[in-house]
Order: C-alpha cells, then sequence, then structure tokens
C-alpha cells in the first residue's frame, strides 16, 4: 500500500484524487474527495533537506505547528487551513512504517507564485505577517507552543554545519558564509535587549500566500517557530527580486508596525538564505547547473556586503 494511501485511510478518505504539489521538508499532496479538498502532508524530507540543526522531536513539532494553526483560526483574522482529525480523533497519524502524517482543509484563492500580483496583494501581504507579529505581542497564549527558534544556537549549529561542508562548498565560500552567520548573531544580540522572539511563519515564499476576498491566508507553517520580528519581513524580501514588489510588501508591513530598521532587515534576509545554504548544500552536486553561479552571487551580493555592514544591494 502506497504510504498516501494508508495515510488517507486513516482519515476515512477513500477513492481520492490525489495530486503530488511539492516536496522539500514534507511530501505535500492535494487531495479530492467527495466534493472538498485537502492538503495532506508527509513529514519525509527529501533526501538533502536537512533539518537536524533545528533539534527538537518530529512529532512534538509538528503537534506545535497544528495547535498555532488552530489557535491563529480562533484568535486572529489571518485565514489559515483548519487541521482534520483522524478517524479515532487524533490531529497526528502515523503510518506503519512511523512517518507522520496531518491532513489540512484546502485553502481556495489566488496563490501568489500562479498569478499575477496586484498592488493591493503585495501590500496586504506585508500587512498580514506584521499583524500577525502584533497579535502575538498582546496574546501570550499564542506562543506556548513547542517549534523551532530561531536564535543565537541556531547560528551557532548552522557554523557548525557550514565547516562540515568541506566536500560540497569552497573554503572560501564556507569562511564567508560564517562571518555572515556571526553578524546575524550580534543583530540577534542586539535586538534581544528590546524585543522577545515570538512565533513567525519563518517562510513567507510567493507560493505560501493565497489571495482570498481581499485578505491574505498563510499556508504551510512547517517551519514556523520563534523568532524576532524581522524575520517574516526579512524573508518576504527574498520572495521576490523584482524591488518594486519589494518596497510594496515592507509598505504594507511598515503601515502597521512603523518604520523598519534596515540593518534588522537584512540580518533576516540574511538568514534565510544562509538557511537554504547550510541546510540543503548536500544537494549542491545534483545543482551542478546553477548552485554554484548562485553561491558566488549571494557571497557577492548578499553575504559579503552585510557582513561588512553595507545595505544589501540585491534587495529594495
Amino acid at each position: 500500500m502506497s504510504d498516501y494511501i494508508e495515510a488517507l485511510s486513516l482519515y476515512g478518505l477513500k477513492n481520492a484524487k490525489t495530486t503530488l504539489l511539492r516536496h522539500n521538508e514534507n511530501r505535500t499532496y492535494r487531495i479530492d474527495c467527495d466534493e472538498q479538498s485537502y492538503c495532506l502532508r508527509l513529514k519525509n524530507p527529501i533526501s538533502g533537506f536537512d533539518l537536524s540543526v533545528f533539534g527538537g522531536e518530529q512529532e512534538t513539532l509538528l503537534r506545535g505547528e497544528l495547535d498555532i494553526i488552530k489557535a491563529l483560526s480562533e484568535q486572529t483574522d489571518i485565514p489559515v487551513q483548519q487541521p482534520v482529525k483522524t478517524l479515532s480523533g487524533d490531529l497526528v497519524a502515523r503510518l506503519s512504517d512511523g512517518t507522520l502524517a496531518s491532513l489540512l482543509c484546502w485553502m481556495d484563492g489566488i496563490s501568489f507564485d500562479t498569478d499575477k500580483r496586484t498592488e493591493q496583494m503585495l501590500i496586504s501581504a506585508g500587512q498580514t505577517l506584521a499583524k500577525l507579529r502584533s497579535a502575538e505581542e498582546v496574546t501570550p497564549n499564542m506562543n506556548i507552543f513547542p517549534r523551532f527558534s530561531y536564535d543565537q544556537k541556531l547560528v551557532e549549529r548552522l557554523a557548525a554545519r557550514a565547516e562540515q561542508g568541506t566536500e560540497y562548498l569552497p573554503a572560501e565560500a564556507i569562511n564567508i558564509v560564517i562571518r555572515a552567520l556571526k553578524s546575524v548573531a550580534r543583530v540577534m544580540n542586539e535586538m534581544d535587549e528590546n524585543e522577545a522572539a515570538l512565533i513567525a511563519h519563518s517562510d513567507p515564499g510567493l507560493g505560501n500566500m493565497i489571495w482570498i476576498n481581499g485578505r491574505v491566508g498563510l499556508i504551510d507553517w512547517s517551519l514556523s517557530g520563534y523568532a524576532h520580528s524581522y524575520m517574516d519581513i526579512g524573508g518576504l524580501m527574498g520572495a521576490t527580486s523584482d524591488r518594486e514588489e519589494q518596497r510594496l510588501l515592507l509598505k504594507g508591513w511598515e503601515s502597521i508596525r512603523g518604520k523598519a530598521n534596515r540593518r534588522y532587515i537584512d540580518a533576516y534576509f540574511s538568514l534565510s538564505v544562509l538557511l537554504f545554504v547550510c541546510c540543503q548544500y548536500t544537494r549542491a552536486k545534483e545543482w551542478v547547473d546553477w548552485f554554484p553561479s548562485a553561491l558566488d552571487r549571494w557571497q557577492t551580493t548578499i553575504f559579503e556586503p552585510f557582513s561588512s555592514g553595507y545595505p544589501i544591494p540585491c534587495i529594495l
């Protein structure tokens, strides 16, 4: 029996149409059954996508993610996907081979990564991520769930992992990555004096934002975790290379949170790219047609300027 068929049986879904959507930290499917649609996720990362630097026990973290989604649906107006219970009443299923599965209601709407993005959509996206942070600052019980931590200890582990990448990364690149990580840690130290680490989406790519009747829904909270307030706006700058779109996203964020600190944006934009490099560099041998040139570009336009105290030239 295929693992997704076994998973669907635990939710009582039979004769469903199954479409593989993507495979990264999860294997994710669209499920159409009895005129309803769902999102099935199997906790089975693609080979080379290593999240071990985050630590934590998988089932505990998954339950924390689903609890966050439930809390958001109950305590904010941000559209999220509702978790679906198994036939036994649990939100998490474990397959016979130990794989963890979760099922969410499908979110209909316009995906930011497949359709034309309007000015209103982009401003609203920035506002939504800002509202998420503001809501958590006044709702303490939204920050009690076991999730990843995007903090100095993570940065230390990322640096250690970079040092182990000599088979895949040039020595110069490893040194530059480590210098950039140290610069990120210094910004985190500074921010620790002014604010707490609260839940951030932490993966605000265009494919994780859905336009629904004038609102922005956020999907795929599998990388969510505790971070400073700039985690999502910094990551959002990497969602598009179009500078005007970046400015509109920031405009929306600033309309809620006030004038942004450019150094903090750069730190968390850098972190989003550093996370990608450190967690997936073992796939470099698969990506020979683009990864080496991309790594060179990131060194020149992101890591080196940021480490040297200059604004990153490839955003805004």
